[in-house]
């Protein structure tokens, strides 16, 4: 069955070579393999842009309705159209895939913190201490006096060809002989036995926001491991928060769970809330629920943003006398008669 290349591409048969170019751009970006695409979806658009984008090949196709190209005409030996040599030609003005060696990058390292809930109210300042490698002050990194790789000629990686004659990618690889070093060892440094590098106690500030939550991570760009001849790593700090003695920590609420009598609940009475390096106080309105909840606002944890702070929820647990002794009884007997303490219908 013959393919219809102007449907391929989504355009007209009296369409432009400019628009049969535009057509082509705009789908071989969503659809190249590279991005993510499908390789015989691009595999169709190549094969039609091939046909269509030249005069003669398309002449030919409008009269026999078929690639002229694709193994109808010409022998089954005749190869069909590079898909990657049009996409490069397209985009890259025939220059071939353009392709950039990535800088090398040092080891990230990863600081794990425990905080306490005090600290992050407070939005102290933490000097933390760790080991990172730099290079060697003698070789510079070099690990000693080097040659240049043979097999990468210093490119530290090599292409490898992936596919078939139909559909072609070139991948980089690391260079297995030099591990990507780009140059081979001769002669170790002797400062650093051929190690390259030394290991340096080093510190960073570590201001603790106040909208800091478990689990975060903190990245400080180029404090991690150095390399010769790229970019220093990242150091992450890795953030848990520890239980506090009095508070729940939700979103940027501290809910605090105080025992109190049932009586309080009843007469009326006050809650004394130890708040950091302070104490607040609360106030119980009588005949309180044992189910109720009481708030002070603006006294959670604090937010970067403006009216962000959150609030201290007190959710008091109930608390039920331990014994009754005769009078106790006697008043509490004389209590449910009245008519106050009976179920009202």
């Amino acid at each position: 069955m013959n393919k219809d290349y102007y449907k391929t591409l989504n355009i007209n048969r009296n369409s432009s070579q400019d628009e049969i170019k535009k057509a082509f751009r705009t789908l071989s970006k969503q659809h190249h393999p590279d991005k993510g695409g499908d390789e015989n979806v691009f595999k169709g658009l190549s094969e039609a842009y091939d046909t269509l984008s030249d005069e003669n090949k398309r002449r030919e196709y409008d009269v026999r309705g078929q690639n002229p190209f694709g193994g109808h005409q010409g022998g089954h030996n005749q190869r069909g159209p590079n898909m990657d040599d049009i996409f490069n030609q397209f985009f890259n003005n025939g220059s071939g895939r353009q392709q950039q060696q990535q800088r090398r990058q040092g080891r990230t390292l990863n600081i794990p913190l425990r905080v306490t809930l005090d600290e992050i109210f407070s939005s102290v300042v933490k000097k933390l201490k760790y080991n990172k490698n730099i290079n060697c002050g003698v070789c510079k990194g070099a690990k000693g006096s080097t040659q240049r790789c043979p097999t990468c000629n210093g490119a530290g990686f090599v292409q490898v060809a992936m596919g078939n004659a139909f559909f072609r990618q070139i991948q980089k690889q690391q260079c297995t002989t030099c591990m990507g070093a780009g140059n081979l060892i001769v002669t170790p440094c002797n400062s650093c036995v051929g190690r390259g590098n030394e290991v340096v106690e080093s510190t960073v500030d570590f201001k603790i926001p106040p909208d800091l939550m478990t689990g975060q991570l903190y990245t400080f760009k180029g404090l991690g491991d150095e390399i010769m001849g790229g970019i220093s790593g990242d150091l992450t700090i890795e953030v848990v928060i520890e239980r506090h003695k009095y508070f729940k920590v939700r979103d940027r609420d501290l809910v605090y769970e105080p025992y109190v009598p049932l009586l309080d609940m009843l007469l009326g009475g006050e809650i004394k809330v130890p708040y950091f390096n302070t104490e607040l106080s609360a106030k119980i309105p009588e005949l309180s629920k044992p189910t109720a909840s009481f708030t002070l606002r603006g006294k959670g944890l604090k937010s970067k943003h403006s009216n962000g702070e959150g609030n201290l929820v007190i959710n008091p647990i109930v608390m039920m006398p331990s014994m009754l002794d005769s009078q106790d009884r006697l008043n509490l007997e004389q209590m449910r008669q009245k008519d106050n303490f009976k179920i009202r219908k």
